[in-house]
């Protein structure tokens, strides 16, 4: 995809580029903007572990969705803050609105992106089965 290497606009000194992605059936297509340095976030919370989401936590004007809203749908538990939505057809969470940031934000699954544009990627584990504790110690990491 050539799109990606053009260039976000931003108010502050980092590069950043459009990222596409999209659910395994492709019903739901989206971008992100972010660095070309990447810090994927691996949570081991029951969720992200199980359905194997990678984070990248964007800021909600560098998401953008571009078909697919009909496909998604919620699902939410324990405290019911964090809004997972799955495709409703391939069963895949492309993104969704996090607990620790339940709006302004979305945590996106790097495993749905097309990550060429990158030059560098660093993975950071995040302790989820801790979540409060991990939060308070603010191990939580945004992307560029």
């Amino acid at each position: 995809m050539s799109e990606q290497a053009a260039s976000v606009p931003t108010t502050d000194s980092i590069e950043r580029v459009w990222y596409h992605g999209q659910c395994h059936c492709g019903g739901v297509k989206f971008s992100a903007a972010a660095s070309r340095n990447l810090t994927i976030t691996l949570c081991n919370c029951g969720i992200c572990y199980k359905s194997g989401h990678q984070e990248l936590m964007i800021p909600e004007e560098r998401f953008e969705l571009h078909q697919g809203q009909e496909f998604l749908k919620p699902y939410r538990f324990g405290n019911k803050i964090a809004d997972h939505t799955f495709c409703a057809v391939c069963g895949i969470m492309p993104f969704y609105r996090p607990r620790s940031h339940p709006t302004g934000f979305f945590s996106v699954n790097a495993r749905c992106l097309d990550l060429d544009a990158a030059v560098n990627i660093e993975y950071v584990e995040f302790d989820g089965q801790n979540w409060e504790e991990s939060i308070a110690a603010g191990k939580h990491v945004l992307t560029e």
